[in-house]
C-alpha cells in the first residue's frame, strides 16, 4: 500500500529540508505532501524553496502533492469588506482560536482558493491537490456537536441566505423559515460544496488529482456539521481523506479503528486516504495492520 509523507514547510526548517531530500532516495514512500507551502504571493524566498523541494522529489522519481488551506483566512478578517460566517442566533462568527472561517458561499473565498490554486500551477503541476477546510464553517478542535442541536451552527450569512432563497423560491429572512425547511437547508449546504468542488476539479490539469482532507469526526456527523457526503465526493472520482488525529482529539488509538469502520460500509476504500498523526513505531506499526486495504496513507508527526 502507498504511504506519503506529509511535510509542513513552516514546522520545519532548512536543515530538515536537507535531512528529508538526502533520505528520499532510500524511502519506501511514494511521495510527499507539502503544507503551509507559502505565507503570501510576494514570499519569493519560500517559492524558491519549494521549487528546490520538488526538484529533488521528482529526481527520486516520488510524487508530489500540495494542501491549500481553504476556506479559512485570518487576513480577511480584517478587511472591512469580508462578511464573517453568522450563527443561526444571528450572531457573527468570532475567532477564539487560530481557526478564522470564511463561507463557502463568500465570493471573496471561493476568489482566494481559486487565487492560491493558480500560484501553484504558476509554480509547478503536482501529481495531487490536498484540500483541507474545503467546507462550511466548524472548528473540530473547539466546538463538540450536540446531538440534540436542531440546526447547524454555521452558516447562515447574507450570501447564505440569498442563494437559498432563490433555490427555495422563497424570501427566508429567519432562522424560524430554515427550521422548518430543514431537510431542504441541509441539501443544499451539501449540493453547495459538491458544486464548488467539482468546479475545482474541472479547472485542474488532467494528471492532477483532487483529495479533500475530512475532519476527525464521525462520518454520520459530517453532512450535518461541515456540509460534506463523503460518498457523494467518491462518485465524482475526489479521493477523500479522514484526519485521524487521535491526540488532538484526546483519544486512544482504537478510536481511529472505530472511525475507519464507518468509512468502510459502502464506499470505495481505493478512494480513502487515511492521514494520520504517528508518533513512535508502535504506533506505525498499528496503523500498518489497519490500512492494506486503502488506496494509501499519508503520515505526518505534525498536523496540517
Amino acid at each position: 500500500m502507498p504511504q506519503y509523507l506529509h511535510y509542513s514547510l513552516s514546522n520545519h526548517s532548512l536543515i530538515n529540508d536537507a535531512e528529508l531530500l538526502s533520505s528520499l532516495g532510500s524511502s519506501d514512500y511514494s511521495g510527499v505532501i507539502i503544507s503551509e507551502w507559502v505565507k503570501s504571493k510576494t514570499d519569493n524566498q519560500q517559492k524558491s524553496r519549494l521549487k528546490k523541494i520538488i526538484k529533488n522529489i521528482k529526481k527520486n522519481k516520488l510524487q508530489t502533492g500540495i494542501v491549500l488551506d481553504c476556506f479559512q483566512n485570518d487576513k480577511l478578517y480584517i478587511s472591512d469588506d469580508f462578511t464573517p460566517p453568522v450563527a443561526y442566533n444571528g450572531a457573527v462568527y468570532n475567532p477564539t482560536s487560530d481557526y478564522f472561517p470564511v463561507c463557502p458561499n463568500n465570493p471573496i473565498g471561493l476568489q482566494e482558493v481559486l487565487s492560491q490554486i493558480e500560484s501553484i500551477f504558476e509554480i509547478f503541476t503536482p501529481d495531487y491537490l490536498y484540500l483541507n477546510h474545503f467546507q462550511f464553517p466548524f472548528d473540530w478542535k473547539e466546538e463538540d456537536l450536540d446531538i440534540q442541536d436542531k440546526s447547524p451552527r454555521f452558516c447562515y450569512c447574507p450570501f447564505c441566505i440569498t442563494e437559498f432563497s432563490s433555490v427555495v423560491g422563497e424570501i427566508v429572512t429567519s432562522s424560524d423559515q430554515i427550521e422548518e425547511m430543514m431537510p431542504e437547508w441541509l441539501e443544499w449546504r451539501t449540493d453547495s460544496v459538491e458544486n464548488l468542488l467539482i468546479m475545482v476539479k474541472q479547472h485542474l490539469p488532467g494528471n492532477t488529482q483532487l483529495i479533500v482532507g475530512l475532519p476527525p469526526l464521525a462520518m454520520i456527523d459530517l453532512p450535518f456539521s461541515i456540509g460534506l457526503l463523503p460518498h457523494s465526493l467518491i462518485d465524482e472520482g475526489i479521493i477523500i481523506s479522514p484526519q485521524l488525529f487521535h491526540k488532538k482529539q484526546k483519544k486512544k488509538l482504537l478510536w481511529i479503528e472505530d472511525v475507519l469502520d464507518q468509512y468502510r460500509i459502502d464506499l470505495n476504500q481505493r478512494k480513502i486516504w487515511p492521514f494520520f498523526n504517528i508518533q513512535s513505531s508502535n504506533e506505525l506499526a498499528y496503523i500498518n495492520k489497519l490500512t492494506d486495504q486503502y488506496g494509501a496513507v499519508i503520515i505526518s508527526d505534525l498536523t496540517i
